[in-house]
């Protein structure tokens, strides 16, 4: 067969639905058997490997472990059951299949879904895969079409499933286009009212242990019992429970206002969420054309009483509201297959917003089939006009504040925030002249050079070799570098307080009486280098005559100034001074630097004395 085909995923169930054919209906559990195909619902109790709750970790890289310690990926899981639905429902997938996946999945989760669809041979022949549709689109797709939703405007729908409830607003008039985001309600779930009776029916049971190890498959067969006295309370106003533990067995009878009394707060945060979200799309109730309400929990009486009670807005549902989203994606296969759709996404807050879910199909003239009669809005008489957003008035008494989810469509400019200053760019470091570098790292060399051979130099002990000379006119200070040291003969005494004086002058010498004395005035001589002071000592020559006695003295002193006197000698005495020379401790030597002057440094003199 080749009949468009709808299949519904959810939480808790599985749906499968041919137009024409009655839908089939499976839990979302996927059995593993040693041998054969997988299989889809409850277990059969052919022996393999039970696995359920992949449906809310599509799009999980975590893999789910089964029994055995094996593990599968959850998208891999959904496309077998999937697999599995289409072999129960007959037939094959062909291009009019269309699978109605949960309005709040995000884009990552519905690639992840599509990757492992199209790795499939068996729901994407020839690599094709079958259109993916929101399925609140869906559901309002099905209920359009029976038992119809009225004029073009707001619709809500609210889609009370097994995970959780889902709302969403939609334009009616738009091909049921979302208007903003599926809000996502967890406090009402099908799970949790399961729950919710599983432990008011252990409540009134006194001596039992449900924490009991032999209790556990017990208490799992207790909750599927829950479950369904849940879907019989949805008709009926009372029904059994049949409660077997262990040291207990017997029936519990449970009423409705029971369960309704468990409801009340789950419900009032659904109807707490419908306020939030119109207010936030700046829309009031009186605006909505109707709500209508999908999913397993659309069956309970006390949902549709507390809707209509707070909405003041008729409600609309189905017979079977389970069926509802994999019925509308059968008829989305069937009207896109005759409309010529091509494959592709529909938009999810506007029609320019990208999204994940295929474009709203207009449905061909059905004139002639009673199932489109009740379309009363494809009934207008002006078929030539095109639909429209919904041009509600702007303000509402009811709302407080604007909206932030709504564009602004007014001309006004859109001030633009324009920096005042700008951060400068870094800038890069100051380079130097590579000269600068190499003639500071040699000055560095030269520095820590010296200073090391000063410190690690070694003093040598050298005595002087006197020398004895016969005494001249006027005594002619050695070179510069290396001026020797004079050691004063015992009878010179030295002051050093004056002052210094001029360069002496030659002086000629003059006939004195044997008895007479002259004495001449001292001379200074000061001689100042860089970095080494030379201090001379002084050398006095007497010499005596028969009739004349002729004196010389020349001091040289630095800083100080030495004044040498002199006394008369005898008349036949001549005095000869032995001069002593001494080396510095210390010489100087210059380094020659290309580009830069002659660097002095000091160094130990190896000719030197050591010191006392």
């Amino acid at each position: 067969m080749t009949d468009p085909l709808g299949l519904s995923i959810g939480t808790t169930n599985l749906v499968a639905a041919r137009v024409g054919d009655r839908p089939v209906t499976r839990r979302a559990v996927l059995t593993l058997p040693v041998q054969g195909a997988p299989e889809v619902g409850v277990p059969s109790g052919r022996p393999g490997q039970v696995l359920t709750g992949f449906v809310d970790r599509v799009g999980d890289p975590v893999p789910l472990v089964a029994p055995d310690g094996s593990s599968y990926p959850a998208d891999d899981l959904l496309v077998e059951a999937l697999e599995a639905m289409v072999g129960v429902a007959g037939g094959t997938v062909s291009a009019q299949t269309a699978i109605a996946v949960p309005a709040h999945w995000d884009a990552a989760t519905l690639r992840a879904l599509r990757a492992s669809l199209r790795s499939n041979p068996v729901l994407s022949p020839n690599g094709t895969t079958p259109r993916l549709v929101s399925d609140a689109v869906a559901a309002l797709t099905s209920l359009r079409a029976h038992p119809g939703l009225g004029a073009g405007g707001p619709v809500v729908l609210v889609d009370l499933g097994g995970g959780g409830t889902s709302i969403t607003l939609a334009d009616s008039g738009l091909g049921f286009e979302p208007l903003d985001e599926t809000t996502r309600v967890a406090e009402f779930s099908g799970d949790l009212i399961d729950q919710a009776l599983l432990t008011h029916v252990l409540s009134g049971i006194e001596d039992t242990d449900p924490g009991a190890t032999a209790a556990v498959g017990l208490l799992g067969t207790l909750r599927d019992e829950c479950r369904q006295a849940k879907e019989r309370l949805s008709a009926a106003a009372a029904t059994e429970i049949p409660v077997e533990l262990p040291g207990y067995r017997s029936v519990v009878r449970v009423t409705r206002a029971e369960l309704e009394a468990l409801l009340a707060e789950p419900v009032q945060h659904v109807l707490d969420e419908l306020d939030n979200l119109l207010q936030r799309n700046r829309i009031s109730w009186t605006d909505v054309t109707v709500v209508a309400t999908a999913g397993g929990g659309a069956s309970i009486p006390l949902v549709t009483q507390k809707l209509s009670a707070h909405t003041q807005i008729p409600v609309v549902s189905t017979p079977q509201p389970a069926l509802d989203a994999a019925v509308g994606a059968a008829l989305f296969a069937a009207y896109a297959a005759e409309a010529g759709a091509q494959t592709g996404m529909a938009p999810a807050l506007g029609a320019d917003a990208p999204t994940s879910l295929a474009p709203p199909i207009v449905l061909p003239d059905q004139s002639g089939s009673s199932t489109f009669r009740a379309l009363a809005w494809s009934q207008d008489d002006d078929l030539s006009a095109e639909p429209v957003p919904y041009a509600g008035p702007d303000d509402y008494p009811e709302v407080n504040g604007p909206n932030p989810y709504l564009g602004d469509e007014s001309t006004r400019i859109v001030s633009q925030h324009v920096p005042t200053q700008y951060d400068d760019e870094p800038r890069g470091v100051p380079r130097l002249p590579m000269a600068v570098f190499a003639a500071a790292g040699i000055l560095a060399v030269v520095g820590i050079g010296g200073v090391a051979i000063a410190l690690t130099s070694v003093s040598e002990t050298d005595t002087p070799t006197p020398s004895t000379a016969p005494v001249s006119g006027v005594y002619t200070p050695p070179p510069v570098e290396q001026p020797p040291a004079v050691q004063t003969a015992p009878p010179i005494v030295t002051v050093t307080q004056a002052p210094p004086a001029p360069p002496p002058e030659p002086v000629a010498p003059q006939p004195v009486a044997p008895t007479t004395t002259t004495t001449q005035p001292p001379t200074t001589t000061t001689t100042t280098t860089t970095t080494t002071t030379t201090t001379t000592t002084t050398t006095t020559t007497t010499t005596t005559t028969p009739s004349t006695t002729t004196t010389t003295t020349t001091t040289t002193t630095v800083p100080s100034t030495t004044t040498t006197t002199v006394p008369s000698t005898l008349p036949t005495t001549t005095a000869e001074v032995t001069t002593v020379s001494q080396a510095p401790a210390m010489t100087t030597t210059y380094i020659n630097v290309p580009l830069l002057p002659p660097i002095p440094i000091q160094v130990p003199n190896p000719a030197a004395p050591a010191a006392p």
